[in-house]
């Protein structure tokens, strides 16, 4: 067989089959294998940790070279470990680095002996033409990987702590795993009350009180850095707005980085009840405390950007209901019953806590007294409680569970932990509704109830007048609702009869007034999906034709929408598109008038911008008014 040289020597990834091969015990004397009446002699364990960095070249077995058919053919030689070759030279040579990534990508960098099974190959060669001409019984390559030595801990040392080196304050560790299989090493420390740099190094847990010889220091090139106290002082460089740093150290590339952490207005939790697609919000008050009422089933997490997983907060200790945080790289938090929680999250101390919420409230001078509460109802397509009860004047709060170890009052648009009491000016029906767990403060409404449902139904010729289709209502007469429509239609106010239905007195099919019992049915639209607005108030109706739905927004673009299909059979509009990382939106008809955000399980007109996590190919689905709610789904392809 005749091979081409520049094919045999090029260096081949290692493939994974040796990851479960196990260190043997060195024999007292060098192996020495068959090489087709020569010889190939094992070497004593090469410690890649006691090369000179100007080697490199390591020899990995004695050669002795086997008998050649025709003399005329100068030997050449390749290392072979599984299906992969390597360059290896007349005296058993090949590069240092080559070894190393041998090692390293079979067993990690821990330096300890590791051993590879190996053969050697002999080619002939007359430099136009290369044949093989024999291969070696198996030999084995034993060595130690170039790496530091790693220690559980480092504790910082430097310009906050008053450079004294017994000072434990700022602790530097790993997840607590073997630190050659998880290098990367974190602290969380305080910013300077005076806003300036901060100097330091980094002393060993060994070298605690001593002479600073195995300190980290400062390397030659920015952001490295060097071990056993070979360099200057490590600088964080002031962030003004920085009210702490976050420390990274890789101890295996020597690489460091100090990253300004502010407090956000918001963190959001990420969990198995969303199967960890939706985040939810936690709103902070502005000094490192978050807090929300989230409902959770199973394992989550926490992290500071809606639309990326970047610098995520996880468990270092503690269970599913409280304990310590770390960022980036812990175990998700322990998973809990299905069920509401008051979540609590802490950065300023690194600590969460869950409360099991059995019961939302109203108590107060409203229902006569401070001791009886006035349970609310969780509403789902809302995504708050809500309550209708005929409340004297007088005060009120809201609480948890019937005690007041959780309560809110203050402000209706800005309720707070133990917030003052709240004012009804007078007494009447009223529709309150609580929201605990969306982008804005903890926040109610309040409004006298004027006896108008949650729902208003369509029904009508698109579905031979058998399905009813609900539209949403805001408590005040007002109702939206986003369907098909072919042929003529009417409204009545329960899903399951007729009623007391609502038909045409005057118009035409796109907009007029209402009466109730034995109108007309509305005139046929043009078959096709409408905005659908009624107000009761006013007993009025009016259609807005939807021509276009759209996505916006997709890699920054926010000028130019990718069009959507209406599935009739399937009740969405859908499509197939690549999707760049990052915020978009839906809207219709191409203009801002109609467009949805929000959260992608409950849409909103005017909602936030949603995000897409990871880039790529995705199916996307937009179902509107279903259940009295708007939701998408993003399927990855």
């Amino acid at each position: 067989m005749i091979i081409a040289a520049a094919a045999l020597f090029g260096l081949t990834a290692c493939t994974e089959d040796y990851k479960d091969w196990e260190p043997q015990t060195q024999p007292t004397q060098p192996a020495t294998v068959n090489f087709a009446g020569g010889s190939v002699t094992e070497v004593p364990t090469i410690d890649l940790n006691s090369i000179d960095a100007s080697q490199t070249m390591v020899k990995i077995a004695s050669i002795v070279a086997p008998t050649a058919s025709d003399e005329s053919y100068a030997p050449i030689y390749t290392l072979n470990i599984g299906e992969a070759t390597y360059d290896l030279d007349a005296d058993g040579q090949i590069a240092a680095a080559t070894l190393q990534q041998l090692i390293s990508e079979t067993y990690g960098r821990k330096p300890v002996e590791r051993e590879l099974s190996a053969t050697i190959s002999a080619w002939l060669s007359n430099g136009s033409t290369t044949v093989k001409s024999a291969t070696s019984d198996v030999f084995k390559i034993k060595a130690i990987p170039q790496a530091p030595t790693i220690e559980a801990a480092y504790y910082l040392t430097g310009s906050i702590n008053g450079w004294d080196n017994t000072d434990t304050t700022y602790k530097l560790t790993n997840d607590g795993s073997d630190p050659y299989s998880n290098p990367t090493f974190r602290l969380r420390i305080p910013a300077p009350e005076d806003g300036g740099n901060i100097e330091f190094k980094m002393t060993p847990e060994s070298g605690l009180g001593g002479d600073w010889s195995g300190c980290l220091a400062a390397g030659s090139e920015e952001g490295k850095f060097v071990y056993d106290n070979a360099g200057g002082n490590l600088v964080i460089t002031a962030d003004p707005d920085a009210l702490f740093y976050d420390l990274t150290f890789n101890m295996l590339d020597q690489t460091w980085k100090a990253t300004p952490v502010g407090y956000n207005e918001f963190i959001y939790e990420i969990g198995n009840e969303s199967v960890w697609s939706e985040p939810h919000p936690l709103h902070g008050n502005g000094l490192g405390q978050y807090e929300a009422v989230i409902y959770l089933n199973g394992e989550f997490k926490f992290k500071p950007n809606k639309d990326n997983w970047d610098g995520d907060w996880e468990k270092v200790s503690g269970d599913a209901t409280s304990g310590t945080l770390t960022a980036d790289g812990g175990p998700n938090i322990d998973g809990v019953e299905a069920g509401f929680y008051f979540v609590q999250v802490d950065l300023k101390e690194m600590t969460y806590k869950l409360t099991l919420v059995n019961t939302i409230s109203i108590i107060g001078t409203v229902r006569g007294n401070w001791d009886t509460d006035i349970d609310m109802t969780y509403n789902e397509n809302l995504k708050c409680w809500e309550a209708r009860e005929a409340l004297n004047a007088g005060e009120f709060k809201f609480r948890a569970n019937h005690d007041w170890a959780i309560n809110w009052g203050g402000a209706f648009d800005n309720l707070t932990q133990g917030g003052d009491n709240m004012q009804i000016a007078e007494t009447a029906k009223y529709l309150i509704r609580l929201y605990l767990s969306d982008e804005a403060p903890a926040h109610c409404t309040v409004q006298v109830d004027n006896g108008f449902p949650d729902f208003l139904y369509e029904i009508g010729n698109e579905s031979s007048w058998g399905t009813s289709h609900p539209l949403a209502g805001n408590g005040q007469g007002q109702y939206t609702g986003f369907y098909y429509l072919n042929g003529e239609f009417k409204f009545k106010p329960n899903a399951d009869n007729w009623d007391d239905d609502y038909e045409k007195l005057s118009g035409d099919a796109y907009a007029g007034t209402l009466k109730q019992d034995g109108g007309p049915n509305i005139d046929a639209p043009e078959a096709g999906v409408y905005k659908i607005d009624v107000d009761l108030a006013a007993m009025t109706y009016t259609l807005t034709a939807i021509t276009a739905v759209g996505i916006i927004g997709n890699g920054g673009d926010w000028a130019n929408d990718i069009d959507m299909t209406y599935n009739v059979d399937a009740g969405c509009y859908e499509a197939t598109a690549e999707l760049a990382a990052g915020e978009f939106k839906f809207r219709a008809n191409h203009d801002w008038g109609i467009n949805w955000g929000g959260s992608l399980d409950n849409l909103s007109q005017d909602g936030a911008n949603l995000s897409v996590a990871e880039a790529g190919t995705y199916k996307v689905q937009l179902f509107l008014s279903y259940a009295g709610k708007h939701y998408a789904t993003l399927t990855k392809q």
